[in-house]
Formats: structure tokens, C-alpha cells, sequence
């Protein structure tokens, strides 16, 4: 019946019902009109929105990192910006570049990020052929680093370090109008107000999740000598215990990954995708 008419579930049940009876007609039905092609293309499909997974937690700064390339204006030799997210505390680093490479995201990592935060576990980035090369592998596994790549598909997977460029892109237009600098001279400041301004899912800025007290900007914030040893040994205690607590603050923003599937489509299955025209 329905290749022939192409009618909806509904239709075909109560046509079907009114000369016979069957147990789970419903389903049947629905899966008659899911797998058929002409009416997969052609009908209109409510698109509900599905339950989204995270990473796999990090419970400490560094441990996983996103990483990407933005292109800004050119000044002498310097034209992109290696930009890296800390998952964790949202603390950036953003390096300038003269290419877009294997070899220069290698260098940094290895000369740049790891000597002076430590060794990550996670890496995640775009699938762009500098991040997927037998450089970065080859780093990766030597390093024992797990270095995940997001799928076209989802370019929310991307999202941190993307709205991380344009954050960095709109300061540094600030700072450029303010100093008449150029961006190369404005990206240390730059990085100094996007790691001490609080976030908005905890309160609490990148910079205080790394160290563990607030941006010292007053003559009050700083230990004097005349506070002696156990002055000093109560403030390290206190910053230890702060720390603590923004490390277990720190997990309730995060998502985790699904332990459930979503759909019923496996590897190697062929679909139909959904082409969005004007």
C-alpha cells in the first residue's frame, strides 16, 4: 500500500484497520515510511533536538586542551595565532605564528605549553590536515598524548576554542584603538584581561582557577616580610584549601560523555543527510 500511495503511518493504520487486525501495526508502519527513500527526501521531518554528551572529565588545569589556528592582519612576519583552551580552568594561551603547520603547533606544544604547565592527556582539535598529519601523530603517541579530532558534522564540537578567537579577536580591537598598537604589541594584555575576568558559569575568573586567589592588582594582596614564617605557612594553607575547592567547583560545569545511545545507526550504515538550501 504504501509504495504505491506513499501515505503517513496514521493513514496506513487506519486504512489497514478497518479490514483487519494486527498487533504492533503502528511500528510496522513506521518502519515501512522511515525506510522508504522518496519519502525521506520529500516529507518534512520534526527535528528534535538530541541529548548532547560531553568529554571525558578534567579534573586539573591542563589536563585536556582544544587548539586551533586563527588568521589575523599581517604584521612583518606574524600573520596567524596558535590558540589553546584549557577544558578545566578556560585558561588561553595564544601564541603568534608565521604559518599554519604541523610543525609550528609541534613546536609550540613542545617548547611553549608542556614545559610550563605539563604533560596533557587530551588534545582536541579540527580535523584540518596540519592537525591530523604524521607530525602530530607520530607526537601524540610518542608523547602519549590522546589527541581526538571533532567531526564536520558537529562544529559545536569546535565551540571553546571558537568563541575563544572571537573573544580574543574583539579585545585585541579594543586594545588596538585604545594604545594604537598593533596586535603583536596588544596580545600579552589581551590574554592578561580574557584570563582574569570571571566567567560566566562559575564566578570565578581562569586566573583564580589556576592559582587559586583573585588577580593581585592592590598593595594589600602581597606578603610582606614583616608577616614572618607562620604568616606565609597560613597563606600557602589557605591557597591550598582554595584550590581544593575550585577543583571540585570545577567539575559541575562540565559534561559528561553519553553512557546510552541516541539512535539506532551504526558504522558503515549508509544514510541520508540533510541538504540546507536557500
Amino acid at each position: 500500500i504504501h509504495q504505491k500511495t506513499h501515505w503517513g503511518v496514521q493513514a496506513l493504520c487506519d486504512h489497514f484497520l478497518r479490514q483487519y487486525g494486527c498487533i504492533g501495526v503502528f511500528t510496522v508502519a513506521k518502519q515501512l515510511v522511515d525506510r522508504c527513500p522518496i519519502c525521506q527526501k520529500v516529507n518534512k521531518k520534526v527535528m528534535r533536538e538530541r541529548v548532547a554528551g560531553g568529554r571525558t572529565l578534567a579534573t586539573r588545569p591542563f589536563q585536556s586542551l582544544q587548539i586551533d589556528f586563527t588568521e589575523l592582519p599581517q604584521i612583518q612576519r606574524w600573520k596567524y595565532l596558535l590558540v589553546l583552551v584549557d577544558h578545566f580552568a578556560h585558561w588561553v594561551e595564544a601564541v603568534p605564528t608565521s604559518r599554519a603547520t604541523a610543525s609550528i603547533v609541534s613546536k609550540v606544544l613542545l617548547e611553549n605549553i608542556i614545559p610550563r604547565y605539563g604533560l596533557m592527556e587530551r588534545i582536541d582539535s579540527g580535523r584540518g590536515t596540519l592537525f591530523t598529519s604524521k607530525i602530530i601523530q607520530q607526537l601524540s603517541k610518542t608523547l602519549g598524548i590522546e589527541w581526538e579530532w571533532h567531526t564536520p558534522w558537529h562544529p559545536q564540537s569546535s565551540g571553546r576554542v571558537e568563541r575563544m578567537n572571537q573573544t580574543l579577536k574583539q579585545t585585541l580591537t579594543k586594545l588596538m584603538i585604545e594604545t594604537r598598537m598593533s596586535w603583536i604589541k596588544c596580545l600579552p594584555l589581551a590574554l592578561l584581561r580574557i584570563c582574569t575576568l570571571p566567567r560566566r558559569d562559575m564566578g570565578v575568573s581562569p586566573y583564580e582557577m589556576m592559582f587559586g586567589l583573585p588577580y593581585m592588582n592592590t598593595e594589600r594582596d602581597l606578603i610582606t616580610p614583616e608577616g614572618g614564617d607562620q604568616y606565609v605557612r597560613k597563606y600557602v594553607i589557605t591557597i591550598a584549601n582554595t584550590l581544593a575547592k575550585l577543583r571540585r567547583k570545577g567539575l559541575l560545569p562540565q559534561t559528561t560523555p553519553l553512557d546510552f545511545n541516541i539512535h539506532n545507526v551504526k558504522p558503515g550504515d549508509w544514510v541520508l543527510i540533510k541538504v540546507w538550501k536557500d
